[in-house]
């Protein structure tokens, strides 16, 4: 397969619609930019006034690491935006190098579930190096992970217009040093949102793993983070401030999850309207969000 390789300060221009760049699975990336001369995915007013989210498409790297979405076996999917297959049975799998990056007014909305990312990692095993990549301005999710088990570090979510971070499909990975700002425009949704898989929550392999140094600037009127599905992670050094609403954990697989210790949170801020949600499902929850995570160890709000 074939190895794209940008030069450091490349500029790409992406035409208004489904109109994105897609790595296919077996093939590589290679945009290494560099801090002063940052490799630039955008739409074709870049440099006019009036850029606006979903000017173009985005960025959709497919690779070969395992999802859960298979009852047993090596599990294949099919990305949205009909953006080609995915997943294998190779966590280490190589999609190549995103470093110095900014993807910009990315993003289309096909359908209500056919939406395509600023930045989609699909499947991508953890021999793909993720680091100083911002997503600004998109209209779907910023940065969204569907299974595989790559890391990223060093990343700013600015202005999404849907959720900054996003995983489902049994991610297994790491985040360290993020930066999510959506609190200068009124149409986003949560600055996390957080699932092991929708249709089985409790499917493996399940998705998490350690995130750290996050802040998180929200809106008024939105949410900050969301685990549910039955998802794990282990956070710390989190500062939440801005949102209506902090912190809520759905569903009650995630709940047993948490009880497993398999969910925390450790030296994290919450300054919201509402810090942490109780009881906003059809079945109460097992027991006191509060109480949990001001049991935990330099925890504050």
């Amino acid at each position: 397969r074939a190895t794209l390789t940008i030069e450091p300060g490349t500029v790409l221009f992406g035409e208004a619609g489904a109109n994105y760049i897609v790595v296919t699975k077996g093939s590589k990336i290679i945009a290494d930019g560099l801090p002063h001369a940052p490799i630039v995915m955008t739409g074709e007013n870049y440099e006019a006034t009036g850029a606006l989210a979903g000017d173009w498409g985005g960025l959709v790297i497919n690779g070969a690491a395992p999802l859960n979405t298979c009852d047993a076996g090596i599990c294949e999917a099919i990305g949205e935006g009909d953006s080609g297959a995915y997943g294998g049975d190779n966590p280490y799998d190589s999609s190549g190098v995103l470093k110095y990056v900014r993807v910009q007014f990315a993003g289309d909305r096909i359908t209500d579930v056919d939406e395509l990312n600023g930045i989609a990692l699909q499947g991508v095993g953890s021999g793909t190096v993720v680091d100083y990549v911002q997503v600004h301005r998109n209209a779907d999710d910023g940065i969204e992970f569907f299974g595989g088990t790559v890391s990223a570090k060093h990343l700013v979510l600015t202005d999404i217009e849907d959720d900054s971070v996003d995983w489902t499909q049994g991610w297994q990975g790491n985040l360290q040093y993020v930066l999510v700002d959506q609190g200068s425009i009124d149409e986003n949704d949560r600055g996390m949102e957080l699932d092991n898989l929708e249709q089985n929550n409790d499917a493996l392999p399940r998705s998490g793993g350690v995130m750290a140094n996050f802040t998180l600037l929200g809106a008024p009127s939105e949410l900050g983070i969301n685990p549910r599905r039955g998802t794990q992670g282990h956070f710390c050094n989190f500062l939440v401030v801005g949102f209506d609403r902090c912190l809520d954990i759905d569903s009650s697989a995630t709940f047993a999850v948490a009880d497993a210790g398999e969910l925390t949170f450790e030296n994290t801020v919450l300054d919201c309207t509402t810090n942490i949600v109780e009881n906003d499902e059809d079945t109460p929850d097992p027991w006191s969000t509060i109480a949990w995570f001001n049991g935990q160890s330099g925890n504050a709000q």
